[in-house]
């Protein structure tokens, strides 16, 4: 497990050590230009905006409507790299005006050479290499939440929602205009935002229609990586929203009429391999669907939105995995849906990095999962549901005047059923998924400066299990409730939160067994002293806890963090969790270089403690880790990252049997990358771990190359080679006549070779096309079986024994082995092979705003053995000889707004 503490700033730009970023950017009077500064440079900033007049600017990037020049004007930014603290290196001026519809902002970027400005043309919120011009409103002056929209030359737009200060959402798609130009004296750009698309308070009384909203502008440079703040940042990134400056001048800003309705059609053609005999079968299959999606202001502050018949496809495919743990892998969620506004419903549960990290108590793809069960064993052929069907969703989100931010979802999926037909040629149909509602509520109360915040979360799913299979091996329900906190203190410096959970799982005494033995719980395990498996219960229940001190600001930084969970807590039914009975410990220390100092730009050092035990007492998990990350001047970077595991129990390994000392181990990771400025560039990534007492070894190498032949088109190709081999690879679980359980484990050699290829070709702002591929090939090969004998001991020879050739023999006709004659047990031979393709090109044409044309071509192969041989040329021309499954959607939207 590795836990680190990242600092996720404004759009992945405030810290001086990232790459390229987001919002706002700073000028200063070096190279001249007219204008008003409304404050020192280091002062705290303030801008009014003024009415529009009788007519409103026309937004097409000349800046030459009357009304801009009566605006005053925000200048004087600061740089936070590559020289933090000191003015811009260019003078950039920003002017705000507003109507009863919408804000529009209108920016000069001053520049002594135009012919060297940076503008690589891309699809929406692909920032790619360039020269950009953000601008944040904190509309609620919350300090807390913000709308960032920005604009390169080309005239790229890019949207992004802020929340917790300093973390961002770019998942969120707002409907506005902007246009860019570039001229003799630099680049302009313009902007029109809907105040439809903002939210804000409406006050009340004598003063209410006076408003004061946050706000931030960001100047980037592409050819020197320079970014510039209007309202300076502290240098650690430890705040951006609640350090925006200040906007006043709102006045008679009235709640818009907020009615957003989005119809769509989908048409779609499958062509794909199968079997002549397969009566379910079809070598071409038309499927087409019809929705809408549905957005209402309650009030200037509230919106409901709902999908009708909603199309929850997602474009990209998932990438491949071969997953031989007992947990299930994490996938992020990609349909747009889920994505806009999914900061409300965030409730973590996890620490730190992977999967681990992603544990929370919503997890969205639950909802249109795959089906949880399937046909009978009986069944030749079979029509499976890919996901459950979602009749419908909707949503409430917002923030009430008093500080309340609301957020409330409920989706409905529908019974999915599976026609079958077996080798006697009787057919039948086998429930694979039940009707379920699915729904979460989430209630956050904020101060008003942004610096503290309490929360309270419920969730709950409802199946209707009128099928005795449902009712025998699925939950009827499952409830979870939590509550949070936040407070920072020293004037921003450190921070405190926490969490309080706790969850009910209901259902038959079949169901709630099956709950008991599954990977987060094995309350069957025979060592497990605080663990009692019951299979006449019908529920489950259980809590979780966790606190957590962070030291923000500064060059060193520390955290303390605990997480403690019950036996019995269990939160998959609508969340993500891989354990349960788990009390963890961390301690963080790190430090930071926050001016450039020699060849270094930045420079971070992290190192902490981890500690895992159960609620027994046993340990699991004692890691020292630590890492190492740098940006040099010419755009350079690189790290190493170290780890060494002391060793411990681990209750899972066994699934479900006592627990299994795991030797310690070592592990080591280095990467670096190229200017990502330059037209070609490269960067790689090498891994490697040592297991102790021979227990394993792994060695990865992930080298990347792209090139922008132009500024339209790019190009990336990442190809990825892993070499596995284990000593203790978990194979499986048997009982032999006497009904004694045999956990049989084997030497694992196993190769993994990919390739991800990514292509763009953006035509204009509004039309793009990209191409992803990934041929995928991984092969594994058992070897020297052998079964646990004394789970706990240290030493590999008393912990295992291997089978002697007379004990095992393998039946090459059945593809089994046997192990200790008539009386002993079976196994199935482990070997596996896997090859895959997963590739789509998309044409996107947003051909009217917020309206989008999608053309999708994608083509997916796949193909197994059970010989685990890798050879690279047989399993890459056997790949790509297996015929292929090919889908070609056209998918049409309409907006309709105000």
């Amino acid at each position: 497990m590795r836990v680190r503490l990242a600092l996720v700033i404004l759009l992945g730009a405030a810290v001086p050590a990232a790459p390229q970023s987001a919002i706002g950017q700073s000028a200063t009077a070096r190279d001249g230009g007219g204008g008003v500064s409304q404050s020192a440079p280091n002062a705290p900033r303030s801008l009014i905006a003024v009415p529009v007049g009788t007519t409103a600017p026309v937004v097409d990037g000349r800046l030459d409507d009357a009304g801009w020049a009566l605006a005053p004007v925000a200048t004087d930014f600061i740089q936070t790299r590559p020289h933090p603290g000191e003015p811009s290196s260019f003078r950039t001026e920003v002017r705000v005006l507003y109507d009863h519809d919408a804000v529009y902002v209108a920016a000069r970027m001053f520049d002594p050479h135009p012919d060297s400005i940076v503008a690589q043309l891309t699809r929406r919120d692909d920032r790619g290499v360039s020269d950009f011009l953000e601008i944040a409103f904190d509309s609620y002056h919350d300090r807390r939440t913000g709308y960032a929209f920005g604009l390169s030359p080309r005239g790229v737009k890019e949207d992004v929602f802020l929340f917790d200060d300093t973390k961002s959402d770019a998942s969120w798609d707002p409907v506005w205009q902007g246009a860019a130009r570039v001229d003799s004296l630099g680049w302009t750009a313009e902007f029109r935002i809907p105040l439809s698309q903002l939210r804000f308070n409406v006050g009340r009384g004598a003063d209410g229609d006076k408003q004061v909203w946050g706000v931030e502008f960001k100047r980037t440079i592409g050819r020197s990586s320079e970014e510039s703040f209007w309202a300076p940042i502290p240098l650690d990134g430890s705040k951006v929203v609640s350090i925006f400056g200040e906007m006043s001048g709102l006045t008679g800003l009235r709640s818009p009429r907020r009615l957003e309705v989005m119809p769509y059609s989908v048409g779609k053609l499958t062509r794909s391999p199968g079997d002549a005999a397969d009566p379910f079968h079809k070598a071409s299959a038309w499927d087409g669907t019809a929705g809408a999606d549905v957005k209402y202001g309650l009030t200037s502050n509230l919106t409901v939105t709902a999908a009708l018949n909603p199309d929850f496809g997602q474009v990209e495919a998932d990438p491949s995995v071969v997953n031989l743990s007992a947990f299930e892998t994490f996938f992020p969620e990609k349909r747009p849906f889920f994505l806009e506004g999914a900061d409300i419903f965030r409730f973590g549960t996890g620490v730190g990095d992977g999967d681990f990290g992603n544990e929370s108590l919503f997890y969205s793809r639950r909802i249109g999962r795959a089906p949880q069960l399937g046909v009978p064993d009986a069944a030749d052929y079979s029509s499976v549901p890919a996901a459950a069907p979602i009749l419908g969703a909707a949503k409430l989100s917002g923030k009430t005047a008093g500080g309340w931010s609301i957020g409330v979802l409920d989706a409905v999926t529908g019974r999915a059923t599976a026609p079958y037909v077996t080798g006697a040629g009787v057919r039948g149909v086998a429930p694979v998924e039940p009707l379920t509602n699915y729904g979460v509520a989430r209630l956050i109360r904020s101060s008003s400066d942004g610096q503290s915040a309490l929360g309270a979360i419920f969730t709950a799913t409802d199946r209707q299990l009128n099928a005795t299979t449902f009712r025998d091996d699925l939950a009827a329900s499952a409830y979870v409730g939590g509550l949070n906190f936040r407070q920072r203190f020293a004037r921003g410096s450190y921070e405190a939160s926490g969490w309080v959970v706790g969850s009910e799982v209901l259902g038959s005494d079949s169901a709630i067994a099956q709950r008991q033995r599954d990977p987060s719980h094995y309350f069957q395990r025979p060592d497990g002293k605080e663990l009692t498996y019951d299979p006449s219960r019908t529920s489950l229940g259980g809590w979780a806890a966790s606190g957590q001190v962070f030291k923000l600001t500064g060059a060193w930084t520390w955290g303390v963090v605990g997480n403690v969970r019950s036996p019995g807590f269990d939160v998959n039914d609508l969340g993500y969790q891989q354990n349960a009975d788990m009390v963890l410990g961390v301690l963080f220390g790190g430090w930071n270089m926050l001016k450039p100092r020699g060849s270094f730009r930045t420079v971070s050092v992290n190192t902490d403690l981890v500690g895992v035990t159960d609620f027994a007492g046993m340990a699991q998990t004692r890691t020292i880790e630590g890492n190492v990350n740098f940006n040099l001047m010419n755009n350079w970077n690189g790290g190493f990252y170290a780890n060494r595991d002391l060793g411990g129990l681990n209750p899972s390994e066994l699934r479900g049997g006592p627990a299994l000392w795991i030797p310690g181990s070592s592990r080591m990771n280095a990467w670096g990358g190229s200017d990502s400025r330059k037209a070609f560039g490269a960067s790689a990534n090498v891994n490697a771990w040592h297991g102790d007492d021979g227990s394993g070894r792994d060695v990865g190498v992930y080298p990347s190359l792209w090139v922008r032949p132009n500024t339209r088109m790019e190009l990336s190709m990442g190809p990825g080679i892993s070499w596995h081999r284990s000593g203790r690879q978990y194979v499986t679980t048997e009982d032999d006549a006497a009904g004694t359980s045999h956990y049989v484990f084997a030497d694992l050699a196993q190769t993994t070779v990919s390739m991800t290829t990514r292509l763009s070709y953006t035509f204009s702002p509004t039309l793009s096309f990209q191409l992803y591929a990934q041929p995928f090939t991984s092969a594994g090969a058992y070897t020297g079986f052998k079964e646990v004998r004394s789970p706990r001991a240290h030493d590999g020879l008393q912990r295992f024994q291997t089978f002697a050739p007379a004990e095992i023999g393998y039946d090459a006709a059945n593809d089994v082995y046997h192990v200790g004659g008539g009386t002993g047990f079976s196994f199935d031979q482990p070997n596996f092979g896997v090859r895959q393709l997963r590739s789509n090109a998309l044409l996107r044409w947003e051909w009217r705003p917020g309206s989008t044309l999608f053309l999708v071509w994608s083509q997916g192969r796949s193909d197994d053995d059970t010989e685990g041989q890798f050879r690279f040329n047989h399993d890459v021309s056997q790949l790509f000889n297996t015929r292929a499954t090919n889908v070609l959607l056209i998918k049409a939207s309409y907006w309709i707004g105000t």
